[in-house]
């Protein structure tokens, strides 16, 4: 049996919207009340949604109370600017996600309740002690509660306190570095000292140095004896990030440290053992370079010992309100900004981005337009100049370096002499070739895949590549209906 939602509140619209859910629903309205049907039955409720105002007991501070529930997901209804200005707080004292009435839909707030409790369930599963390191927004550190960051989860934690070499792969600014700490930080070496190495910044003759240290005079400027990265990491963790990048001589000299713990400081003979943890990264195809030979075979099955894949921000978009919003806070308290939420709209623009740059490329984004904002809040105006320019270079980037038209080039036989993306024809007097617009041909594609759905939005999001809050507010912008 599902576990019923718990609704703290008296406002129609939602009443009527948890009423068209699929969801059965327990209403009060009031918090004294809620706190005292959630301590008479305890993980009972798959989830409180907490109305925008509520008698006694504001919602920020009932918010605050339900921390003892901590493994039931609070969700808030925002409807004002003075409610939007308190959800940092609210995050921090357990919040998991909000929701806005105005322009969502039933499809939405299902969505967002079933990706909180399914993350609640996910926890709930974890044994004693691993459940201490889930919070409501994700595992210690690391934030996304999306199916995706909970299969990784469930990777880091079955390791936890093993002490196995460990590859992480995924794209740039998908969170590898801060992976490795939260490997470090929750193993039995976190005494220890975690000593992490971007292996392509340094120069590929100084990296041997840097890894294993020199002798005086070994070299020019080598005016004293110096220490290595894995002698300084001795009896910890050495995380060796990019290391497809290294090269294959170097790699011969990793692969002895992983195989006997031996090190040899750089023009020296004295032969050190050390005791480190490996933990490496890459955001390269290693089997290929092995193809390629720009990697060693042998050393690629020492560190691919327990590989894990972290997913780009494109595949977990349910996670990108609440990352969002982590950004926000840490943007407002380093530049001292008066900015005091996001406006809706522009948490939509987000999700609807690429992020080929992944959660790095958010931040650096988020911290662009919130420093040319100047209104109180964050507006997808501010938003929208900063991620068009970042298009219009991906664009211009793609684009080759000269474009030849061939406006006379015929058709070829049986087919149309307009193609779905040309407007108008070209003749002797209209010489002028009319291409369709981004926006026609995104109605088009929403327009085509949904008919060919038979309207299932659920489908049609999967088809399109999109989440449903996105489709449904683009069918709206479009004008774009089912039959009745």
């Amino acid at each position: 049996m599902i576990d019923p939602i718990l609704y703290v509140g008296d406002s129609f619209d939602v009443k009527q919207i948890l009423n068209d859910s699929d969801k059965k629903i327990d209403a009060v309205q009031n918090g004294m009340i809620a706190l005292n049907a959630l301590a008479d039955s305890e993980n009972r409720y798959s989830a409180v949604i907490i109305e925008d105002q509520l008698p006694l007991m504001d919602p920020s501070n009932l918010i605050k109370q339900l921390e003892h529930y901590s493994k039931t997901p609070i969700i808030a209804i925002v409807r004002s600017d003075k409610r939007r200005s308190e959800i940092l707080t609210d995050f921090d004292n357990g919040l998991s996600g909000w929701f806005e009435p105005k322009g969502s839909s039933v499809e939405h707030f299902n969505e967002l309740i079933d990706n909180c409790s399914t993350f609640i369930n996910f926890s709930r599963g974890l044994n004693k002690n691993q459940r201490k390191q889930i919070n409501s927004h994700g595992l210690s550190t690391i934030l996304g509660v999306s199916d995706s960051m909970q299969k990784i989860y469930t990777l880091l934690l079955q390791i936890q306190e093993k002490d196995v070499i460990t590859i992480l792969y995924g794209e740039s600014g998908t969170g590898k570095n801060l992976t490795a700490k939260f490997m470090h930080d929750t193993s039995k070496r976190s005494k220890k000292s975690l000593v992490s190495v971007n292996c392509p910044a340094i120069p590929s003759e100084l990296l041997e140095s840097e890894l294993f240290g020199h002798e005086k005079g070994s070299f020019t400027g080598a005016d004293e004896k110096k220490d290595g990265k894995f002698l300084v990491a001795n009896g910890g963790t050495i995380f060796l990030d990019e290391i497809g990048d290294m090269s294959t001589s170097l790699q011969a000299k990793i692969l002895r440290v992983l195989e006997s713990g031996e090190i040899e400081r750089v023009g020296g003979a004295e032969t050190h053992t050390v005791d480190v943890r490996v933990i490496s990264a890459t955001n390269q195809d290693l089997n290929e370079k092995i193809k390629d030979g720009e990697f060693r075979e042998d050393l690629f099955h020492r560190i691919n010992v327990f590989p894990v894949t972290l997913p780009p921000l494109r595949e977990r978009k349910v996670d990108i309100p609440l990352l969002t919003y982590a950004i926000f806070k840490s943007l407002k308290k380093k530049h001292n900004l008066n900015v005091a939420y996001i406006e809706p709209k522009a948490i939509d623009r987000l999700i609807d981005y690429s992020w080929p740059g992944n959660v790095r490329e958010l931040e650096n984004t988020l911290e662009r337009a919130l420093l040319i904002c100047s209104n109180k809040y964050l507006t997808e105006k501010d938003l929208g100049s900063v991620l068009d320019e970042k298009e219009t270079i991906i664009e211009a980037q793609k684009a080759p370096d000269t474009i030849e038209p061939e406006l006379e080039k015929k058709p070829e036989k049986g087919s149309s002499p307009n193609s779905d993306l040309v407007i108008g024809t070209i003749t002797d007097s209209n010489p002028v070739l009319k291409i369709a617009t981004l926006k026609e041909i995104e109605m088009e594609a929403i327009k085509s895949s949904v008919e060919r759905n038979k309207w299932n939005m659920t489908s049609t999001a999967e088809e399109l590549g999109i989440s449903r809050m996105t489709l449904y507010r683009k069918l709206e912008q479009y004008g774009l209906r089912g039959k009745e």
